[in-house]
């Protein structure tokens, strides 16, 4: 698996961990490994799968959809509807 910049990662990781401890409410720490240990991290850091085409915004929607249903791919941005 080739990986994405660590610059264009840290991008989400900050924005998205941002939005996850505002809308939640989550301590810093929580935030962080929440997004870090989910599939959506994972499909992000994965250069092949070009999640960088999303915006933050979608990523998180992908990360949110990922704890309530347990699978990303039913963010209305994967499911390609």
């Amino acid at each position: 698996m080739t990986k994405i910049p660590g610059y264009t990662l840290d991008y989400y990781d900050k924005n998205v961990v941002r939005r996850i401890r505002e809308k939640y409410g989550l301590e810093p720490l929580d935030a962080v490994r929440s997004f870090l240990t989910s599939e959506v991290h994972a499909m992000l850091e994965d250069a092949e799968l070009s999640m960088w085409d999303f915006s933050d915004r979608a990523i998180f929607d992908m990360w949110e959809v990922e704890q309530i249903t347990g699978d990303p791919r039913n963010s209305v941005y994967l499911r390609g509807e």
